[in-house]
C-alpha cells in the first residue's frame, strides 16, 4: 500500500483510496497529491496485491475478497480512515460504510448498474463461468469521452486486463448497497455514460446517503480541472466526517455554521 505523506499534517484520520476495474492505485495520484497538500495522509491501496503485513489481506478475485482486502488495510491504520472509492471501488466504499468500518465513505461513480455499460452479456457469462481475464474498454468507449485526447491516451495505456471472477461479481442492481452507518457520499458526474447521474441520485436517496453531481465523465480524476473537483470532496469531508476530530485551525471557511 503506497502512502503520500501530508505537507504539514493537520488531521487525525487518513484517506484511503480504492481504484476501480482495470485500473491501478496510480489513477488516484493527482487527487491524493492535492489532498496531501491540504494536510491529509493518503493511502493508495492495490486490491490485487496481498499484504500479510496488513493483517493477512488477500488479493481481490471478487467483490467479497476486495472488501476483505480493504478491511485488512483499514485495520492496519492507526484510526478509521475516510475511504474514497471509484467504480467497483465505489461499491466497496459503500459496503464498508454499511458495516461502519471507516469513519466516512465517498463512492465516486460506483458501478450501480454493474458491468453492462462496459461489456456484453456473452463476455460477462464467460468471465463468470470460465474465469477468463477481461480486457479493459477500448479507447473508443464512451467512458473516455469526457477526457482530452492526451488524457484518453494516458489512461487507456494505464489500464490492464482484469480478473474475470472479479468482473463477474459486479452484479449492479442485483446487489444494491445497503444503508450506510457512517457519513457517506455518492458522487456522480453529469456526462458519465457508465453510471447515470439519475441512478446515483435515486440510489443515494434510497440509502439515505448524500449525493453530489459534478461536471465530467466516468474518470473525473483524469480530467484537467481536478482541483475544483477535489475541493468539493474536501469540503464534504470537513463538513460531514466529524469536525471535532478532523477540523483543525485553517479550515474554518469550509464550515457551514
Amino acid at each position: 500500500m503506497r502512502v503520500i505523506e501530508p505537507e504539514g499534517e493537520r488531521y487525525a484520520a487518513d484517506l484511503l483510496f480504492l481504484h476501480g476495474l482495470w485500473s491501478r492505485p496510480a489513477v488516484w495520484g493527482r487527487v491524493a497529491v492535492g489532498l496531501a497538500q491540504r494536510g491529509w495522509r493518503c493511502w493508495l491501496l492495490d486490491a490485487r496485491v496481498p499484504a500479510p503485513a496488513e493483517g493477512g489481506g488477500d488479493a481481490a478475485v471478487d467483490l467479497a475478497s476486495w472488501q476483505r482486502r480493504a478491511e485488512a488495510a483499514i485495520a492496519h491504520l492507526d484510526a478509521p480512515p475516510i475511504v474514497i472509492g471509484h467504480d467497483a471501488g465505489g461499491l466497496i466504499a459503500l459496503a464498508l460504510a454499511r458495516a461502519a468500518v471507516p469513519r466516512a465513505a465517498i463512492a465516486v461513480a460506483p458501478l450501480l448498474a454493474g458491468t453492462r455499460p462496459y461489456i456484453g452479456f456473452v463476455q460477462r457469462e464467460l468471465a463468470r463461468w470460465l474465469g477468463t481475464r477481461v480486457a479493459p474498454p477500448p479507447r473508443s468507449h464512451a467512458c473516455f469521452r469526457a477526457l482530452s485526447a492526451q488524457a484518453q491516451t494516458l489512461l487507456a495505456a494505464a489500464l490492464d486486463t482484469e480478473e474475470g471472477r472479479l468482473v463477474a461479481s459486479v452484479r449492479g442492481a442485483a446487489l444494491l448497497p445497503g444503508a450506510p452507518r457512517v457519513p457517506a457520499l455518492v458522487v456522480a458526474q453529469e456526462a458519465d455514460p457508465v453510471v447515470p447521474a439519475s441512478l446515483a441520485e435515486i440510489t443515494a436517496r434510497g440509502i439515505e446517503a448524500d449525493v453530489l453531481v459534478l461536471p465530467g465523465g466516468h474518470w473525473p480524476m483524469a480530467e484537467e480541472r481536478i482541483d475544483v473537483w477535489t475541493t468539493h470532496l474536501h469540503r464534504w469531508i470537513i463538513r460531514r466526517a466529524g469536525k471535532d476530530l478532523l477540523l483543525l485551525r485553517g479550515d474554518e471557511d469550509l464550515r457551514d455554521d
